[in-house]
């Protein structure tokens, strides 16, 4: 993450203007901001490079600000009445309209195994080929090359950072909006994977209980 994104973003949540949803990334930032003992790789040691570049006051301030965003930020949101549901990593249908460590740590991680592949990376199931909520989920974390809905689930992230599209979902119309990246800033072994199949139509959207609105 560079830090001018972080004050983007943060200016969008305060102005109003956009909703954040917490990711395992940002995790990590904040556990590093707050003095834990953190692998620094897969991007943070740019992140973390910027940061000791700060003047002493900024580099606090910066810490401040951050930690306050991530503390306040849901592990997912409800949208539209139930209709809608968004999550870094994704989450089951048994899992919106609830929430502990669990279930936090899958909208971080997704559906992880524990295990990891042979290029290092971490093996997930592909909980969306599974999935039958009414809610439309949206996610990403797990990068693909092309954004397409699998039982009423849908990735946008098509890694941008590894030089790939920078996609947006417009909702209610489900339109989706792409822009190229402008260059591989992070090689990821395994991104040039298969693209999800499209499983199914657009289903239906219903309403949840509004206890489960949050």
């Amino acid at each position: 993450m560079r830090l001018n994104s972080f004050w983007l973003v943060k200016q969008m949540v305060d102005s109003g203007n956009a909703l954040y949803v917490t990711g395992n990334h940002c995790r990590k930032l904040f556990r590093y901001l707050e003095g834990r003992n953190i692998k620094i790789a897969n991007g943070l040691e740019k992140t973390v490079a910027e940061i000791k570049a700060l003047k002493e006051d900024e580099r606090e301030y910066f810490r401040e600000e951050f930690m306050n965003l991530y503390r306040d930020a849901p592990p997912y949101l409800i949208l539209d009445r139930g209709r809608l549901v968004a999550a870094h990593g994704g989450i089951k249908e048994n899992m919106i309209g609830r929430l502990n460590e669990r279930i936090r740590n899958f909208c971080f991680f997704g559906d992880a195994t524990g295990e990891l592949s042979d290029e290092g990376l971490p093996i997930r199931r592909d909980w969306a080929r599974e999935y039958s909520g009414d809610a439309l989920v949206v996610y990403g974390h797990t990068p693909v090359p092309e954004a397409a809905f699998v039982n009423n689930t849908i990735d946008i992230d098509q890694g941008c950072v590894m030089g790939g599209k920078l996609t947006a979902l417009r909702y209610p119309e489900l339109e989706i909006v792409q822009v190229p990246s402008f260059a591989a800033y992070y090689e990821r072994a395994g991104f040039a994977g298969k693209a999800p199949t499209a499983a199914g139509e657009k289903n239906g959207l219903n309403q949840l209980p509004s206890e489960l609105m949050i």
